[in-house]
C-alpha cells in the first residue's frame, strides 16, 4: 500500500523541517518546497494527498488555494497560521477541503487535522471562485448563508462577472444541492411558464429525484405584464421558491440581474414591488476594472488550469503580462479575461502584442505602439508658438487639450471599432460623456 503523501510550503527551513518531522509521526510522506511555483507543479505531477501550506500572509494564502485548486478542483490543503485574519479566510471559504491549524502546533493537532481529511467527502463538482479583493472575498464568505436562506436571492452585476458562477455556489450550499439547475433567460420566458414553475414548486419535495432548481437570469428583460404575473405567484411563496404550505423549503429562489434593478425600478422600468420582493437578500458582484486584486488572482487561476489541459503542464505568467493585465479595463470583465489567457496558451509569442490588453496599455508606457499618435509633436508645438508669440500659457493649455482629447477620442474608437459604449469604458469615462464629446467633435 502506498503511504500518503503531502506536498508543504514553506519558506521558512526551520518551519518546514518541523512540519516535515510531525507529518512523519502521523505517518505521511512529506515533500517540502520553499518556492510557491515549485510547490504548485508538483501537486500536478505526483498527485499528493493532501497539500500543507504555512503562512500568515492572506495574500499567499489565498494565491496557494486560488491556484492549488485550478490544477486539482478536490485536493484538501491544510494551512497553518497564528493569525486570525488567514484562519477566518479558511473557517468562512465554502468550499469543504479546506483546513486550518493554528501554528505552531503539537503531534496531536496535527494527527486530529489529517483524520479530519478522510471523514470530509471530497466532492469535485462544485464550482471553484476565485477572489482576491475584499468585495469579492466578503461575498465569498456570504454563500453559504444565502444558499441556506428562506428569502429570494438577488444577484446583479455586470455582463461576464461570473452571475452564473456565483449562483451555482449558491445552489451547491442549499439543501437542494443534488438536484439539476437550470437557467432561463426573462425574455424566454411566458405565463405557462410561470405557472407550470408554481405548480411543479407545490408538488416537489427536497429529496424529489425529478426536481430541478430554475434560475431566471436576465431578470430585467421581463415583460411588464410578466412581472405581474411573477409576483402573485410569490406572493404565495415562502421566498425559498416552494409554496408555504411545504414544511421544508429546499432552494432559495435566486435570480440575475445584468442592470442596476434598484434604478430600472425608480425609472419606473420594473416593479418596485416585485423588485423588493425579488431582492430580500442582494449580491452586487463588482466588476473586474479597478480591482487589480482579483484580475491578478483569476488571471493566475487561468494560466494554471488552462496550461494543464491546453499545454500539459502549469503556465506561469510573466510579469509583464499581469502589469499589462491590471491596467486593462477588461470591458468583458472575468469571461474575457479567461478568454484572453486561453489565447495566450494557443497563440505565438510574437502575436500576444495583438491580444486587446496589451494594446490598450502598452500605448500609454512603451514606444511603438498602437496609441502613439496621440501624443503632441514637439515640432507642433515650436511651429505654433513661433507663429504666436503673445499666447498666453492658459490659450495655448486649452488648445491642446482639446486636441489631445479629440486624439484619443478617435483612437479609443479605432480601436474597439466605433463602439462607443466600449469606448467609454477603455477611457474610463460614462457613456453619456462619450456620446457628448463623440457628437462635440463630430468624429462619427
Amino acid at each position: 500500500m502506498l503511504p500518503t503523501t503531502a506536498v508543504v510550503l514553506d519558506k521558512d527551513q526551520t518551519g518546514r523541517d518541523d512540519i516535515r518531522n510531525r507529518l512523519s509521526l502521523c505517518g505521511v510522506l512529506p515533500i517540502c518546497f520553499r518556492d510557491k511555483w515549485v510547490c504548485l507543479e508538483n501537486i500536478y505531477h505526483i498527485r499528493p494527498s493532501f497539500a500543507v501550506l504555512r503562512s500568515d500572509c492572506f495574500d499567499i494564502a489565498s494565491d496557494f488555494v486560488n491556484v492549488a485548486k485550478a490544477i486539482r478542483k478536490n485536493i484538501p490543503v491544510i494551512v497553518l497560521s497564528k493569525k486570525r485574519e488567514v484562519e477566518a479566510f479558511i473557517h468562512n471559504n465554502w468550499l469543504v477541503n479546506l483546513f486550518f491549524l493554528r501554528y505552531p502546533a503539537d503531534d496531536q493537532s496535527f494527527q486530529d487535522t489529517i483524520s479530519l481529511l478522510a471523514a470530509t467527502k471530497q466532492a469535485c463538482d462544485h464550482p471553484v471562485l476565485v477572489a482576491g479583493s475584499a468585495e469579492r472575498r466578503k461575498i465569498m464568505r456570504e454563500l453559504p448563508l444565502l444558499g441556506q436562506a428562506k428569502d429570494p436571492v438577488l444577484i446583479q452585476g455586470e455582463r461576464g462577472v461570473g452571475k452564473r458562477l456565483m449562483a451555482r455556489a449558491v445552489h451547491r450550499c442549499s439543501a437542494a444541492k443534488a438536484a439539476p439547475i437550470d437557467f432561463i433567460d426573462a425574455s424566454q420566458l411566458s405565463g405557462q411558464w410561470i405557472q407550470k414553475t408554481c405548480a411543479w414548486g407545490d408538488a416537489a419535495t427536497p429529496d424529489a429525484a425529478s426536481g430541478r432548481v430554475r434560475v431566471i437570469e436576465n431578470i430585467e428583460n421581463l415583460p411588464l405584464p410578466l412581472q405581474s404575473q411573477l409576483l402573485s405567484v410569490m406572493e404565495t411563496f415562502n421566498g425559498n421558491g416552494i409554496c408555504e404550505r411545504k414544511a421544508n423549503g429546499f432552494a432559495p429562489f435566486v435570480t440575475l440581474a445584468g442592470s442596476d434593478l434598484e434604478s430600472l425600478a425608480e425609472k419606473g422600468a420594473f416593479r418596485k414591488d416585485l423588485y423588493h420582493r425579488l431582492s430580500v437578500l442582494k449580491v452586487t458582484v463588482p466588476a473586474l476594472r479597478g480591482h487589480s486584486a482579483d484580475i491578478r488572482a483569476l488571471a493566475e487561476y487561468f494560466a494554471a488550469r488552462y496550461g494543464i489541459r491546453f499545454n500539459g503542464g502549469i503556465f506561469r505568467l510573466p510579469d509583464e503580462i499581469v502589469e499589462s493585465f491590471t491596467g486593462y479595463h477588461w470591458p468583458g470583465n472575468v469571461s474575457e479575461l479567461k478568454r484572453t489567457v486561453q489565447d495566450l496558451l494557443v497563440t505565438d509569442k510574437t502575436s500576444w502584442s495583438s491580444l486587446p490588453p496589451f494594446m490598450a496599455n502598452a500605448g500609454m508606457k512603451r514606444d511603438g505602439n498602437p496609441l502613439h499618435h496621440c501624443l503632441i509633436d514637439t515640432d507642433e508645438v515650436h511651429d505654433f508658438l513661433e507663429k504666436n508669440r503673445g499666447v498666453s500659457l492658459k490659450m495655448a493649455k486649452n488648445r491642446y487639450v482639446i486636441q489631445v482629447e479629440k486624439k484619443f477620442l478617435k483612437a479609443a474608437l479605432a480601436q474597439t471599432n466605433g463602439n462607443c459604449k466600449k469606448a467609454a469604458g477603455l477611457l474610463n469615462i460614462s457613456y453619456k460623456s462619450m456620446l457628448n464629446k463623440v457628437k462635440e467633435y463630430q468624429l462619427v
